[in-house]
């Protein structure tokens, strides 16, 4: 059976930025980091930007997109996203290749169904991404756990999941209030809790690992969203393993052969 490897480069309101690798090849799913840093960080886990086949963007926020522009020229390679997104994003000479939600769309040996969530962007999706017999789930910046999420993330052999804040360390942190609103609103982000009712919703038997992603440097701390996580699972049943990625650090690769 072929690998499927995901790493981590960056996640966060740094940047965000992960490498999925299936048969030597790559695709970067969002690239918020400097394209001199997307090429640092994939060079730690062993893999060459000549790899990466496409980027494929999630949404236009520049946490996400700071660096594709530059790595689609360098590289040559197209740079997906939906028709909103591109036309939001800095891709001037670029090979821009519109997708839609619920359309599969094919890159490489990888079969790509972006997913609509609600976030406060232009045409905000998520993914399910799959290769051979392996499917990875990717949800981040949502603000709600919606049916129609659950149903595409569900039975992902690896769940991508969006751990944003703590309710109680937001609610008493310094944000000003209309910001505090704007994450725990319908349009905002996922906490630890929204998280792990994603997490035990989608995860079923054949489900091995949630990675917790994009958690905030002042408002949630790892081992908190992790055990929130951990309590939901344990408590459907479901003993998957939770990895939880650091603000701005990279983690894996975490592999689903």
């Amino acid at each position: 059976m072929h690998r499927l490897t995901v790493s981590i480069l960056s996640s966060g309101s740094v940047g965000n930025s992960a490498l999925v690798m299936s048969e030597g090849k790559g695709l970067l799913v969002d690239a918020g980091l400097s394209c001199r840093e997307l090429e640092r960080r994939m060079s730690v886990f062993g893999a060459e930007p000549t790899q990466v086949e496409a980027v494929l963007l999630t949404h236009e926020h520049t946490d996400h997109v700071r660096g594709a522009r530059r790595f689609a020229l360098d590289y040559a390679v197209p740079v997906y996203g939906t028709k909103g997104t591109l036309a939001l994003t800095p891709l001037d000479g670029v090979d821009a290749r519109p997708i839609a939600s619920g359309k599969e769309v094919r890159i490489g040996e990888l079969r790509i169904e972006p997913f609509k969530v609600r976030h406060l962007a232009a045409e905000p999706v998520a993914l399910s991404v799959t290769f051979d017999s392996r499917r990875l789930g990717i949800a981040t910046d949502l603000g709600s756990v919606t049916a129609d999420v659950v149903r595409h993330m569900a039975g992902a052999d690896m769940l991508l999941v969006e751990a944003n804040y703590d309710e109680e360390m937001l609610l008493r942190g310094t944000y000003p209030e209309f910001l505090k609103r704007a994450i725990r609103g319908d349009h905002g982000h996922l906490s630890n809790d929204d998280a792990a009712e994603l997490s035990g919703s989608a995860a079923t038997e054949r489900t091995k690992k949630v990675v917790l992603v994009h958690l905030s440097r002042e408002n949630n701390m790892p081992e908190i969203a992790r055990k929130a996580v951990e309590k939901n699972l344990a408590r459907r049943k479901h003993p998957v393993r939770v990895e939880v990625t650091e603000h701005g650090g990279m983690s894996g690769p975490f592999d689903l052969a």
